[in-house]
């Protein structure tokens, strides 16, 4: 497809298309949920064009599941529903680009306080959005054969201003979803990612240490939160020493990631400030990687060896050592790595 703008009409006929592949489905998994097929993907570096072109900005290109995702057609309705929804083109009202999003939402959605939540998105008259990488925050029952799901979606927000000067934010996305006849839905958005927080004078060198390491992409959201002090320096010290290990993609520290441990009561070491998720180890995504051997497999073997660290969630088959201890794995980190210590909160 051209990058020539789309049409909103344009956009939700795609968007239907992406949910009802050729009325195409096989049961994946769970014998009771059916799921759409997913074509193969083109081959790099062409992708399918799902969401407009703003004059002015180059077009953003739809998402494609990696090799190895589980729950493929979870994460890419997750996807094109953060991109719709961070894609404005000249002359749509906010409320133009909700209805355009809506095409991948279902029963119980709310498109008012979603509006709320999502005007953030909405400051500049043009942007596109590019999803970085979509990741498992939760899954109920935690099985292939989920029927919930909490997915934290990086999505990069290209804009234009009044003055067509361009910016760029990557903000952490918490994005609900559940099945309903038989297809992946989006049911809420929570949160996408808090406001910008600026750099203070001052901080401290732990933080900055991190904060300026090439080895270490953070998506603005992560930034804020480590400007505003609500990140454990101990955890900073970790993520300091996975870097050395290896340059490091991280998903989420606090903001963006559900508040609690996905359907239960018991709060998320991330809301305290005291856990982070990375999804590219050494230029590899963890979910096509695993982390039985190589860069994935040193890093964790690097902080495992520090005794600030907690936790450590893997992709199955990944266990450091045994059930019971600091290492775990299970199907919610089949896509990243886990790390989290311990030590009372950070200051909120």
């Amino acid at each position: 497809m051209s990058g020539d703008s789309l049409d909103r009409r344009t956009l939700l006929r795609l968007a239907g298309a992406s949910l009802l592949v050729a009325g195409c489905r096989t049961t994946v998994d769970d014998p009771t949920v059916e799921v759409p097929v997913v074509s193969p993907p083109p081959p790099s570096p062409a992708r399918v064009e799902v969401s407009p072109s703003p004059a002015g900005l180059p077009p953003a290109q739809r998402y494609v599941p990696l090799a190895g995702e589980r729950l493929p057609q979870c994460k890419q309705v997750a996807a094109d529903f953060m991109q719709a929804l961070a894609t404005r083109t000249r002359g749509q009202q906010p409320a133009d680009v909700m209805a355009a999003a809506a095409a991948f939402t279902g029963t119980g959605f709310r498109p008012d306080p979603a509006m709320l939540i999502a005007a953030p998105l909405y400051t500049e008259p043009l942007s596109a959005g590019d999803i970085v990488y979509p990741q498992f925050a939760g899954l109920l029952p935690l099985s292939p054969g989920a029927r919930r799901a909490a997915m934290m979606v990086v999505v990069r927000q290209r804009s234009l201003t009044g003055g067509d000067t361009s910016t760029q934010t990557v903000r952490i996305c918490d994005v609900r979803l559940e099945v309903q006849q038989n297809l992946w839905r989006v049911v809420e958005l929570v949160s996408i990612g808090g406001e910008p927080v600026g750099r203070p004078p001052g901080l401290d060198p732990r933080a900055a240490r991190v904060l300026d390491d090439p080895r270490i992409e953070l998506p603005d959201t992560a930034r804020w939160d480590v400007h505003a002090g609500r990140i454990s320096l101990d955890l900073l010290d970790v993520l300091a020493v996975a870097a050395a290990a290896a340059p490091v993609a991280v998903t989420v520290l606090r903001s963006g990631h559900p508040p609690n441990v996905f359907a239960t009561p018991k709060i998320s070491n991330h809301t305290q400030g005291r856990a982070v998720d990375l999804w590219r180890v050494d230029g590899q995504p963890v979910v096509t990687t695993g982390a039985t051997a190589g860069s994935a497999r040193a890093l964790l073997a690097a902080v495992t060896a520090d005794r600030r660290l907690l936790q450590a969630g893997s992709p199955e088959g990944s266990d450091l050592d045994g059930a019971g201890r600091r290492s775990f794995t299970d199907l919610v980190h089949s896509d990243h790595l886990h790390l989290a210590v311990g030590g009372p909160s950070a200051p909120a």
